[in-house]
């Protein structure tokens, strides 16, 4: 499925014809996303679909699919995100052209050389992707966090320390 990939590529001569790439390319690869990654082996699987929409605007139309181990945040143990993500891309200019677009789309800003860089678009979609601070669910992470609050006996649980002041608020209610 490893497909060459040409880069740069011109997204606009690419979505005149109609084509389509698709193929593999390796975590190790993306520098950026690499540098959070606690393994960086596996591939990640992507199509990409260049065309135009009905008012005549050029489109990319992205997925990607790929496991990513990161660090929980919680615990610092290894976490699998699997990402299967897909979205729509206007080629735009600037951001005039941006605020026109619907919500259905998101711009594509291409550099001043007019070109596409596949490998980074792929590795933003999947920056993307990955939580502001990733962490397992709570019934999966193995954070003594858990453990030492269900051990809590109920009334050290319920300790509230404002609970004196709502006792004086109440009592100066009734007088």
């Amino acid at each position: 499925m490893s497909q060459h990939i040409p880069e740069p590529v011109d997204p606009r001569r690419l979505a005149e014809e109609g084509k389509t790439l698709s193929g593999s390319l390796s975590l190790a690869s993306l520098p950026r996303l690499a540098a959070l990654l606690r393994d960086a082996t596996p591939q990640v699987l992507f199509d990409l679909h260049f065309g135009r929409d009905e008012y005549r605007r050029f489109t990319v139309d992205l997925g990607v699919k790929a496991p990513l181990t990161l660090e929980c945040q919680r615990c610092l143990g290894d976490m699998q995100l699997d990402v299967d993500a897909r979205t729509s891309l206007a080629l735009v200019a600037g951001p005039m052209e941006t605020e026109q677009l619907p919500k259905e789309l998101d711009p594509l800003l291409l550099g001043e050389e007019e070109y596409l860089d596949i490998a980074a678009l792929i590795e933003d979609e999947l920056l993307l992707a990955i939580p502001s601070s990733p962490r397992h669910a709570d019934a999966d992470c193995s954070s003594h966090y858990f453990e030492e609050k269900q051990d809590l006996p109920a009334e050290q649980e319920q300790d509230n320390p404002f609970a004196v002041l709502a006792e004086l608020r109440d009592s100066e209610n009734h007088n």
